[in-house]
């Protein structure tokens, strides 16, 4: 009984989490876009305006992001819509139907539903994604860039919040896999399917 209890208190605290980072990310993206002057013409990819929050640091500097996070799979729009609206579907099913009763599952699906809803509106009406909150070292019209074994790794490409919610989601799930409840619940099924196993083979 306290088992359902904690899983129905961790849906709705899910589904709490799964709105207000929604709708912060749609708030920000409208707020930056119409500061910035982010406007959607076809060959439009950074914004009229950059506003310097650290100097040196971080800036919001809009941009539109026609790939997955962080600028990955570019052009793929209607791969990225159908694998996105398929992958959204699965974690909502999960979501719901998970009797773990783990914290960090909870939260971290619910991320990163936000985070792919956030993403998946902004491709259905634009076909594209709005970036803004950009990372970056040195001057922001000259930034420093890193590479390792060719790969760009500095400056990060610009993201928004649902990005941010995805990634950060990824990882408390992950960290549930591997270490949490998660872990513990795949090592228990193991040891019982071992167990029956060895039962049977008695009982043979």
């Amino acid at each position: 009984m306290a088992t359902r209890s904690r899983l129905q208190i961790l849906k709705i605290v899910g589904l709490v989490i799964f709105a207000v980072i929604l709708v912060a990310d749609l708030w920000s993206k409208s707020y930056m876009q119409e500061r910035l002057g982010l406007e959607p013409g076809p060959e439009i990819r950074v914004s009229a305006h950059t506003v310097i929050v650290i100097e040196g640091l971080l800036a919001w500097q809009g941009t539109w992001n026609p790939g997955v996070t962080w600028g990955l799979l570019p052009g793929q729009t209607t791969v990225i819509l159908a694998l996105t609206g398929l992958a959204t579907l699965a974690l909502f099913v999960w979501f719901l139907g998970t009797k773990l009763p783990s914290k960090c599952l909870h939260v971290g699906l619910s991320l990163i539903l936000a985070g792919a809803v956030g993403n998946l509106y902004d491709r259905m009406k634009w076909d594209k994604v709005r970036d803004f909150i950009l990372f970056y070292s040195g001057d922001i019209n000259d930034p420093d860039v890193f590479h390792i074994l060719g790969v760009k790794l500095w400056p990060w490409p610009n993201f928004n919040i649902a990005d941010a919610g995805i990634v950060c989601g990824v990882i408390l799930v992950l960290w549930d896999a591997l270490f949490g409840l998660g872990a513990k619940d795949a090592k228990a099924r193991y040891l019982a399917k071992k167990a029956a196993q060895e039962a049977s083979k008695g009982q043979a």
